[in-house]
């Protein structure tokens, strides 16, 4: 077993959130600094070091037998759902298993800030069984759908560019949002955006036909880019989870609509700001950065979880899309443009 399998195995008796809500994101980093080249030690003393404030499930018997799909939705499931997944995978399979469950909580993508998403994909980049069923219980459990979804809207034609898509959003009366007054957690926020009137009609806007995943990644990109903001940072890596769990699908139609759906809503969410101009983009792609190993060796002594996994989403996005504009995004998380600074949201 390796080390990493060690730590995730150990790591399986906390709950998935703590503190009423945050998200337990060990797992999720561990599995992050292992792809980024981390040693046993660092691995080690990372989880010592986020292990203190993280919960302990409740003891008590639970109920695997019927949890999915009865208790989809239903936060005080998780237990439940955790054994229930567990008992599918070692009888079929997580290939199996994730191949039927993806297109039953895909609508539901956003669960718990995207943290659903990303665990379960974290899961699947470590092949590691128990981690894949805490993943999909967390989804499972906080599964949540943005609105109300209509009949395609009549007025524009589905477009492949999200870029596109935000910009219409920002000239959309109907989706004035003010963050001072959103809920405090990310997924609540989400859900309040999903309630705003013709919402319902924003998954229809994209062509899941000619859309690419790596046309989601770029936006997503961009748009933390331009705000450094702590929700877009959500779309870089529930994008990257979502292109590791593609593979999984018989088609990505399954998927992305739903991931464009809940990008737009994080979109709103933060009050949507202004799309950076093809030039601005360019010139991130231009600027001088480090190369990757030393802006990994950076990643590898950062504290923080998101940083963690943002630079290690930037890394793989930057080798699924092949663009420098996520070399830049992660030289900028870990500091290493001095004249920039840190994005907002570490400041």
């Amino acid at each position: 077993m390796s080390i990493l399998a060690k730590l995730l195995t150990e790591s399986e008796v906390y709950g998935p959130e703590y503190r009423g809500g945050l998200a337990n994101h060990l797992p999720m980093a561990l599995v992050a600094l292992d792809q980024m080249g981390a040693t046993p030690g660092q691995l080690n003393e990372y989880r010592r070091t986020h292990v203190s404030w993280l919960e302990p499930l409740p003891a008590g018997e639970v109920a695997p037998a019927g949890a999915w799909p009865f208790r989809k939705a239903d936060h005080a499931a998780f237990a439940d759902l955790q054994a229930d997944f567990r008992q599918r995978i070692s009888r079929a399979g997580w290939e199996t298993v994730l191949r039927a469950l993806l297109p039953e909580l895909a609508p539901g993508l956003s669960a718990a800030a995207f943290h659903g998403l990303i665990r379960t994909a974290m899961g699947v980049v470590s092949r590691h069984e128990g981690e894949i069923a805490a993943g999909l219980a967390y989804w499972a459990a906080h599964w949540q759908r943005l609105g109300v979804v209509l009949g395609a809207p009549a007025e524009a034609a589905p477009s492949a560019d999200p870029a596109q898509l935000l910009e219409r959003l920002r000239n959309d009366p109907r989706f004035v949002f003010d963050p001072k007054k959103a809920p405090d957690l990310i997924d609540d926020a989400l859900l309040a955006v999903g309630a705003l009137g013709g919402f319902g009609e924003v998954i229809h806007w994209l062509d899941p036909a000619a859309c690419r995943i790596a046309d989601l990644a770029r936006a997503a990109g961009a748009l933390y880019g331009a705000t450094g903001d702590f929700t877009a940072l959500h779309t870089v890596t529930g994008t990257h989870a979502a292109a590791v769990l593609v593979p999984y699908v018989q088609e990505p139609a399954v998927l992305l609509p739903w991931l464009w759906q809940a990008c737009a809503a994080a979109y709103v969410a933060i009050g949507r700001p202004a799309i950076p101009e093809a030039s601005r983009i360019e010139a991130w792609r231009t600027i001088e950065t480090p190369a990757w190993p030393e802006i990994l060796k950076c990643a590898l002594a950062e504290e923080d979880e998101h940083a963690v996994k943002l630079c290690y989403s930037a890394l793989f996005l930057s080798r699924l899309t092949g663009d420098r504009m996520f070399r830049w995004l992660a030289a900028r998380e870990v500091g290493a443009l001095k004249s920039i600074g840190l994005p907002a949201w570490r400041r």
